[in-house]
């Protein structure tokens, strides 16, 4: 790693830091400037080995292409007191109010000024619809109605510096929760939005669109209430191949060793054969190839195949053709071995574990459901059944066509279910924005004992290609019909995050569950557990007494794809989040606010798996909805957020303190910061919210984000910032 000098400058004052009080690390600078304390000028260099304590924070990341040197800037106005800097104008008021009550405590007065009237209007996109006066208010507090009610008891709540419960965003791991029949209700939507869900999954295999319709706009009217992005998933159904009816209604039995045929003729069948009315599946399959049905329960194997051609059946040798091509002159036909017994009903599904189809993913009832949810605010859209990366790109494709042109594209979600998607995953992975390790199938598909490790697979392959992933099924599925889970599902939730998942999935027990929201709370409780005693793990694990948890800085990236970060100015993007992340965790940072207009920077800042939350300031709602999957990640685009991104726009300016002002209030409702006194790290891209790599890294509190805007607007040179400078030629 490249060793750099972090140094305190001042426009008139170059003194040594010995000078200043001898501040000898950038954890003791912050502190005496947070204190008050006269420190304008220090030479700091950052050792080439990690160190313990305050010094081993590393500012410098050097990473494929480039590398960048960073630069601290100070002030000689930094010699005011805590107390003094509540004086700041242009305070929010939850701002205000924190800096009322750390001057009662220090004795200090403390005057508030009045917030100056913004533009009102729709601004950066679609709007929060909410009057000056209710959006002064906040909607972000839970009622306390609902929490004197006795499932307030599951919820996931936290007392934010203004006394107001809001829903919590410790948690780093999401849960998506599907609706259906017990969980469709706005009432129910609400519940387990402050339980712990971050997004709701659709399951387009069953209802009406007008159905998903209305669950949308319930969603949707829900996080108006709370301010609080809510990502909507799209799970399409796929190709179901079912074979065909029985003339016995209670369907055949069958014997181990018989053989039974599979044909296209639409007569009931019996205990010799039936329709499978997928001349694909017929053709695609030879000698030696499994068939599986009925979700795995009986399993069959290909003795030969043929064809019935002019009343005759033919028997056709490897890798021979059939006569005629067309199907209804020349039927296909297989004869296989029944290796597992059992009875085979009408209408049970089949699956072909070792054989690529040559069909589509996309159905013409997916079509559809695609272009609806294009068109009906929906932000993921997953696929179900992908064999390879072209069925990706076709969805794109799709979804290009459905949606107009200054309309934002869903995010589009690959379902791992098939062997022959996990043998193409690498170029999955690079055509999709997330994938879903969908367990059902490639339960039926794969032999069950290498479904854990397949799916440890897939989670490594997505954190090295920088895509978020969902492990699903049956993850609490005891909890279906009983109010407790079983210890192995709770072992199962907390492998799934110890592998690094970005967010678990309940299918059945959101949906037709007895038990709702113990579901959610049960799994909320596994995932924090999970995130502690990693936390712990890791803690135990560290050579240095630091108080850092054990945590190291990404120095080299060695855990991310290198490819990743050269690619349009990505190894800028790659420095300042390592530098960004690693700073955080040597201040004690209790949050990351990162400004981002497309929502990018923030997906590749969770590759670094920070501990502390991220928190994506966007100035469009649709990007803070997508983002609401990723690990570790709470988006908002708020009011405020969207008149100072329009003001960005408007004036290709915006100061810098209102939009740092703003950073801290957003982690202040958010519940992340306690106490005024605490540091949170905000990455942005000057000017703000203008698309390019990021160039600037603030350390902030609430006494230093007032105090910013006093600063610059007396002495446009005062600001404590790390500013992204070039690296020499």
């Amino acid at each position: 790693m490249i060793s750099s000098s972090l140094a305190f400058l001042s426009p008139t004052n170059t003194r040594p830091a010995s000078f200043y009080g001898g501040a000898t690390s950038a954890t003791s600078a912050l502190q005496q400037l947070h204190s008050g304390a006269p420190v304008l000028a220090s030479h700091l260099t950052a050792p080439a080995s990690a160190a313990s304590g305050a010094s081993s924070l590393q500012l410098w990341s050097s990473v494929a292409a480039g590398s960048a040197a960073l630069l601290l800037m100070g002030t000689k106005t930094w010699r005011r007191s805590s107390a003094a800097a509540g004086a700041a104008r242009g305070r929010s008021k939850r701002a205000r109010a924190a800096m009322a009550a750390a001057s009662s405590q220090t004795g200090s007065a403390v005057a508030p000024q009045p917030r100056p009237q913004h533009q009102q209007g729709k601004v950066g996109g679609q709007n929060w619809q909410a009057s000056a006066s209710s959006y002064e208010e906040g909607h972000t507090a839970i009622a306390e109605s609902l929490l004197e009610e006795p499932w307030a008891a599951l919820a996931d709540k936290v007392q934010n510096m203004q006394g107001s419960h809001v829903r919590g965003c410790s948690k780093g791991a999401k849960q998506v929760a599907t609706v259906g029949p017990a969980s469709s209700s706005p009432e129910m939507l609400e519940k387990l939005f402050l339980c712990g869900v971050d997004v709701f999954r659709l399951n387009f295999s069953h209802g009406e669109h007008s159905e998903k319709k209305e669950l949308i706009s319930r969603i949707r009217d829900l996080e108006m209430k709370y301010q609080r992005p809510i990502g909507i998933l799209a799970d399409m159904q796929g190709p179901k191949q079912r074979c065909g009816a029985f003339a016995d209604e209670n369907g055949v039995l069958l014997k181990s060793g018989q053989t039974f045929r599979f044909d296209l003729d639409s007569m009931p069948g019996d205990e010799n054969r039936v329709q499978l009315p997928h001349p694909e599946i017929l053709l695609a399959l030879t000698t030696g190839k499994a068939l599986l049905l009925d979700d795995g329960k009986i399993r069959m194997r290909v003795l030969r195949r043929g064809c019935t051609y002019q009343g005759e059946d033919l028997f056709l040798e490897e890798g021979e053709q059939p006569p005629v091509a067309d199907l209804n002159t020349c039927k296909p036909f297989i004869e296989c071995k029944v290796e597992v017994a059992g009875r085979l009903k009408a209408r049970k599904g089949v699956n072909t574990p070792d054989v690529v189809l040559p069909i589509s993913p996309i159905t013409p009832k997916d079509r559809e459901d695609i272009k609806f949810a294009c068109r009906n605010d929906v932000d993921w859209i997953a696929l179900s059944f992908v064999q390879r990366h072209q069925d990706i790109a076709e969805l794109r494709s799709l979804t290009s066509s459905f949606c107009s042109e200054d309309q934002r594209q869903p995010k589009l979600l690959a379902k791992i279910e098939k062997p022959a998607a996990v043998q193409d995953l690498d170029e999955i992975l690079k055509q999709s924005d997330g994938v879903m390790v969908a367990r059902g199938d490639l339960g039926v598909e794969m032999n069950p004992e290498e479904v854990p490790f397949v799916q440890k697979t897939i989670i490594s392959k997505a954190l090295f290609w920088g895509v978020p992933v969902i492990v699903a099924t049956q993850m609490l599925e005891s909890m279906i019909s009983n109010p407790a889970p079983t210890r192995a599902e709770c072992s199962d939730i907390a492998n799934a995050i110890l592998d690094g998942c970005d967010g678990v999935m309940l299918s059945g027990e959101s949906a037709v569950g007895s038990y709702p929201l113990e579901c959610v709370e049960m799994q909320r409780r596994v995932i924090s557990a999970s995130e502690q005693q990693q936390r712990r793990a890791q803690s135990r694990g560290a050579t240095s007494g630091s108080a850092t948890g054990g945590w190291k800085p990404p120095a080299t990236l060695s855990v991310l794809n290198p490819l990743m970060f050269v690619r349009e100015n990505d190894a800028v993007i790659g420095s300042v989040l390592a530098s960004a992340v690693t700073l955080a965790h040597g201040i004690g940072a209790k949050a990351i606010v990162c400004f981002t207009a497309t929502g990018r920077s923030v997906e590749k800042l969770t590759q670094f798996r920070p501990s502390m939350p991220v928190v994506a300031v966007c100035p469009t709602m649709e990007t803070a909805r997508f983002l609401s999957l990723y690990r570790g990640v709470y988006a908002t685009s708020d009011r405020e957020t969207q008149v100072l991104a329009q003001q960005a726009e408007d004036e290709n300016a915006i100061p810098s303190c209102r939009a740092i002002e703003v950073a801290w209030r957003v982690a202040a409702d958010h519940a992340l910061v306690s106490d005024p006194h605490e540091w949170v790290v905000v990455i942005c891209r000057l000017p703000w919210f203008s698309y390019g790599p990021l160039n600037v890294i603030r350390v902030t509190n609430a006494f230093e984000s007032g105090l910013a805007d006093y600063l610059t607007t007396t002495n446009p040179d005062a600001c404590l910032m790390l500013c992204l400078m070039p690296p020499p030629l």
